[in-house]
């Protein structure tokens, strides 16, 4: 099944890079989230190609849907990175996640701009470009490369600068993306050493989380709890790299 679901990806990846190319106009969602036309031309392609292959619950980043701990649930964003159409740098991204009873069990993420498909199962290896994933793992904290990306909830961001300043007292460089599905899938490769977020929209998350744990790394709240679809905060990593950037998260 898991071609098929690339097929769609890189289908609603063009729709992404057609309008990137030619350019788009925001429309506010509210104060702070913008939405283009190819977000919604994308999830309508993604929603009607999913759910023909496998009729079950599904939730888009636009269009909203119902998502509950049981059964499986589609869950995809058309355009991760919305605010990155209309400026620099281009890092878009379609995600695509399959929940089983809350637990993510499927991800597909494709960058159209770079033609960069990543995809996992659970139990299976990391894929990028239908090619195993031969991911390098940095067990050095001083050598971490870390990326974050901060909410759109104004509350969260004068802990989430507290917390980038402790990690770059032991990090060798710091990376905001703007895209948390690709940030997550960077980790799974092993191209990115940790990842951070304060708030974690699950369209945002599902995908990337089943990939970092497919290549063998953990996910886990700001608690050091492992991430659930009902958690608020998301680090993902080695863990080795968890572990020693954890303190930087507990502090208040």
């Amino acid at each position: 099944m898991i071609e098929k679901i690339e097929k769609i990806a890189v289908s609603a990846g063009e729709i992404v890079k057609r309008h990137y190319s030619r350019g788009v106009a925001n429309v506010f969602k509210s104060v702070r989230q913008v939405a283009t036309d190819a977000d919604k031309e994308s999830e309508q392609l993604l929603k009607e190609g999913l759910l023909k292959i496998y009729a079950c619950g599904f939730y888009g980043e636009e269009g909203g849907g119902d998502i509950s701990h049981h059964g499986d649930h589609w869950i995809v964003d058309p355009l991760d990175g919305t605010e990155n159409m209309s400026g620099y740098p281009p890092l878009l991204a379609v995600s695509i996640g399959l929940l089983r009873d809350g637990k993510p069990v499927l991800g597909v993420i494709y960058d159209p701009i770079h033609a960069t498909l990543y995809s996992a199962q659970e139990g299976e290896q990391v894929r990028v470009n239908g090619e195993a994933a031969l991911a390098r793992t940095q067990v050095d904290p001083a050598k971490a490369i870390v990326a974050l990306d901060f909410s759109s909830r104004m509350e969260t961001r004068p802990q989430t600068l507290q917390q980038l300043a402790r990690v770059l007292e032991r990090a060798r460089a710091a990376k905001i993306f703007g895209a948390p599905a690709l940030s997550l899938a960077e980790v799974a490769v092993g191209r990115l050493d940790l990842f951070f977020r304060p708030s974690t929209k699950l369209s945002d998350m599902v995908a990337g989380i089943c990939m970092v744990r497919a290549s063998g790394g953990k996910v886990v709240d700001y608690g050091g709890r492992d991430w659930t679809m009902d958690s608020e905060g998301v680090i993902a990593g080695s863990t080795q790299m968890v572990e020693a950037y954890l303190p930087c998260f507990r502090q208040a």
